[in-house]
């Protein structure tokens, strides 16, 4: 069996439901089984979840901004994210996170005969009930793919007032930028200005004197000439078409500073004292 099965497909081809209990079969959900050899990943778990839930459930938040082609999660978190009708919500179970959420036929689209909620109510659910930066990671890059705009998203929020922790996300909308191309830029601009910096210009081009264009930078203070990069470079030759860059920015006399994902997540304060520092120093120089 090439993927998720249940019992009664398991019995229709010769597979007792005592034999289920052991090896070569492995459970992935209550009911739902799959060989032990294929390996356990977020496909293979929405594919055991689809067999697993009823038909009046649908797919959001995280998993459905996966769907997306918005990854916001570790590698290691497989679990699929699964909204009912109130009143109608199953016993959650390892791997299947379930809860009651009252969405509009407007709000559910179906994609491969996936039932999943919207782009703009995923951006929405994922403003309002996400925590820290990953509520703008979802909301950056949908907008970024022009699946949903800013726009849009306001008058979304503005006729919801009754949802649960709207004021939150209302209050966020401002700070949603459609340019930042990753998610990992997104963090980093969220460590920066939840410092206290000023927001950040995303995707500046630089030019020279003559009008040339010269670079195009993750993040700047213009005025200060200073750029914030994000180094997500695994390739070498990335590596150095990244280096000549900002070598000629710096010919510019731009201050340039790059961070990694260790930046990001392992000290973000000295991050952002490090960015503030660099401000400091231009303006008195200015």
């Amino acid at each position: 069996m090439s993927g998720p099965f249940t019992k009664a497909y398991a019995i229709e081809h010769g597979v007792t439901a005592s034999a289920l209990r052991s090896a070569p079969w492995r459970s992935v959900f209550r009911g739902v089984w799959v060989h032990e050899s294929l390996a356990d990943t977020r496909e293979l778990r929405l594919a055991a979840a689809r067999l697993a839930i009823p038909e009046t459930a649908v797919v959001w938040r995280t998993t459905a901004a996966w769907l997306y082609g918005v990854d916001v999660r570790r590698a290691d978190d497989l679990n699929v994210d699964v909204s009912y009708p109130p009143g109608r919500r199953r016993r959650a179970q390892p791997g299947l996170v379930v809860t009651e959420q009252l969405l509009s036929r407007s709000d559910i689209i179906e994609v491969r005969g996936i039932r999943m909620t919207t782009p703009i109510r995923t951006a929405f659910d994922c403003l309002r009930l996400l925590r820290g930066a990953e509520r703008l990671v979802v909301a950056d890059a949908l907008t970024h793919l022009g699946l949903v705009s800013v726009d849009e998203l306001r008058a979304y929020f503005a006729a919801s007032h009754r949802r649960r922790n709207v004021r939150i996300g209302e209050r966020l909308l401002d700070l949603v930028e459609p340019r930042v191309e990753s998610p990992m830029e997104t963090r980093m601009r969220w460590e920066l200005i939840r410092s206290g910096l000023p927001v950040p210009v995303a995707q500046l081009e630089v030019r020279d004197r003559a009008e040339a264009f010269v670079a195009r930078v993750d993040f700047a203070y213009p005025e200060l000439k200073v750029a914030v990069e994000f180094d997500g470079s695994w390739h070498w030759k990335q590596r150095r078409d990244d280096d000549r860059r900002r070598h000629r920015l710096r010919e510019l006399g731009w201050v340039v500073l790059v961070f990694s994902a260790d930046d990001v997540y392992g000290s973000p304060l000295q991050m952002a004292e490090a960015v503030r520092r660099a401000c400091e120093r231009a303006r008195r120089t200015a």
